[in-house]
């Protein structure tokens, strides 16, 4: 668009955007008051609001009602198609990953992760509970159960904060070769909510997974809860 004919809400809406970007307006500050943006642009409170709601549709800023809008970290983009850990796309990003574990043990599954991973009533699995972070901040949670026949070869001491488990299947001879994904919006539980130190209102992605080896067989299912104001999808589309 030519710049003479943008309108007054884009106009202000491409300074704020500079000032986001070049860290006038840092991560976790705020924007200023926006009879204070009113003041400094001299135009209309439904300007400053418009272009402030155009900052909140890319995800850069978050507003509350009562409070001052929030700038939000730059979001974690992951492709369709990529059957990749949290680990690897976040190091191909140039981004550092990291995890907490919460629990490595063995558990019963449910009917629905037997029939997943195609186990025997009498199989068990082994869980693994983390929560990942990208550059020292928590952005996800993370359960996975392992087929017994890989678990059982995973060792507690080969599990720290900077493990890929897709990393640590590969050193163990496994071929990943294929996964099934589910994606949804989700209201998160109480018990997330303090796990992954949410507010009341704010959403979160769901995704499950199911990865396969070279042969078809089932290596894990996984449960992952994102914030979603740090993680996005893009779906790359082709005309046959």
């Amino acid at each position: 668009m030519n710049k003479d004919k943008k309108t007054l809400y884009e106009k202000v809406y491409d300074i704020l955007l500079s000032r986001i970007k070049d860290n006038t307006y840092p991560v976790g500050s705020s924007l200023p008051s926006e009879q204070t943006l009113q003041d400094e642009f001299n135009v209309s409170r439904i300007t400053i609001r418009r272009a402030i709601q155009e900052l909140e549709d890319m995800g850069l800023v978050q507003r509350q009602r009562g409070k001052l809008t929030t700038v939000l970290p730059k979001k974690t983009y992951v492709s369709f198609g990529d059957v990749a850990s949290f680990s690897e796309a976040q190091e191909k990003m140039g981004k550092h990953p990291s995890s907490i574990i919460l629990t490595y043990t063995k558990k019963h599954p449910t009917k629905l992760i037997k029939e997943y991973l195609q186990l025997d009533d009498e199989d068990y699995v082994y869980y693994l509970k983390r929560l990942r972070l990208i550059n020292g901040r928590i952005i996800c949670l993370h359960e996975t159960y392992i087929n017994p026949y890989i678990g059982s070869k995973i060792e507690q001491k080969n599990l720290d904060e900077n493990t890929s488990i897709y990393q640590l299947y590969r050193e163990l001879g496994l071929d990943i070769s294929t996964a099934d994904e589910t994606i949804e919006a989700r209201i998160s539980s109480n018990q997330l909510k303090q796990e992954l130190f949410l507010d009341n209102d704010e959403p979160i992605m769901y995704r499950e997974r199911i990865t396969y080896d070279s042969e078809g067989k089932p290596i894990e299912y996984s449960q992952n809860s994102y914030r979603a104001n740090y993680y996005k999808y893009i779906i790359k589309l082709k005309n046959l």
